[in-house]
């Protein structure tokens, strides 16, 4: 990975990691801020977008090189991959909500609507501060909690959130910025091409093409949004495919191989075997092995006496 004059972190100040397909994440601004004096470096994450909500106080954002200032209430939307940073007043608050690109994508997949929140550096003024409010402590509350069907839950939930920001988008001035934007867009019709197309071994020249994109602008975008190259991002979701029919699937070894397009089934293992740093084989028993052990009933404890 290249060095950067700008650190990358997974959230403000911890070392970067791949986040989950469907990472969701909400904290109080002074839980970061108010040990920092108020004041958060420039910085950024790949492939996490945040909404910072301020109920009370205010400050400037600083997003590539431009400032915004902003005063409660307000929302602030920073996509993935933009250089950011925040002067707060002291004792600002509100939320900042953090989720993974691929949760956004599978959010607006069901809702284009909500497509243009993270294409640049926004400040909303126009939010009914109460009724969002609402929304995210509902969120914060399933994040918290651990009931059936939090999944489903979590994100419906992220929704409401969303749809609240994208209609207080309406008739707000241009963008601070567009070239992140510009990225995150790149990387989310790769992702989708990718989606489709992960099991064909398809050559990155053909994503391209498919795109009208250069493979160099290809490559900038996903370096900028998500840290990584292109080539990873299809290596990483055909390994995710391989996990998912490893563990809920009986198919064999040989036939998931084929059909992730590999032609040698021996190939497919070693590839799987570097990226999980186990077999296929051992990876399908160890999961049985702990799957079986969370089904198990407890043992029964008898009293002495």
């Amino acid at each position: 990975m290249p060095t950067t004059v700008v650190p990358r972190f997974f959230l403000y100040g911890e070392p970067p990691r791949a986040p989950e397909d469907r990472f969701l994440h909400m904290e109080e601004i002074d839980d970061r801020a108010r040990p920092a004096a108020w004041r958060i470096l420039p910085h950024a994450h790949a492939d996490l977008h945040q909404a910072l909500v301020v109920r009370n106080g205010g400050g400037v954002v600083e997003a590539e090189g431009e400032t915004l200032a902003f005063a409660a209430p307000a929302a602030l939307l920073v996509p993935a991959g933009t250089v950011h940073g925040f002067r707060f007043e002291a004792s600002t608050a509100g939320k900042v909500l953090t989720l993974s690109d691929p949760l956004y994508r599978l959010i607006v997949r069901s809702d284009p609507a909500l497509g243009p929140l993270f294409e640049a550096v926004r400040r909303l003024s126009a939010i009914d501060g109460a009724a969002l409010g609402e929304r995210l402590d509902a969120l914060a509350g399933e994040l918290a909690g651990g009931a059936t069907a939090r999944r489903g839950a979590l994100v419906a939930h992220a929704t409401l959130v969303l749809v609240a920001l994208a209609r207080a988008l309406e008739g707000e001035p241009a963008p601070l910025q567009a070239q992140p934007g510009q990225h995150a867009e790149i990387v989310a019709r790769f992702r989708e091409a990718v989606e489709e197309s992960f099991h064909t071994q398809v050559e990155l020249d053909a994503y391209c093409r498919r795109l009208g994109i250069t493979m160099g602008r290809l490559r900038l975008a996903c370096r900028a949004v998500a840290d990584t190259t292109p080539g990873r991002i299809v290596a990483d979701r055909v390994i995710l495919e391989a996990r998912r029919a490893l563990v809920y699937s009986d198919r064999p070894v040989s036939d998931i191989a084929y059909g992730l397009g590999f032609a040698d089934p021996a190939y497919f293992a070693r590839a799987f075997a570097r990226a999980v740093g186990q077999s296929p084989t051992g990876f399908r028993r160890r999961s049985r092995e702990a799957e079986a052990r969370s089904a198990a009933p407890p043992p029964v404890q008898v009293a002495s006496g």
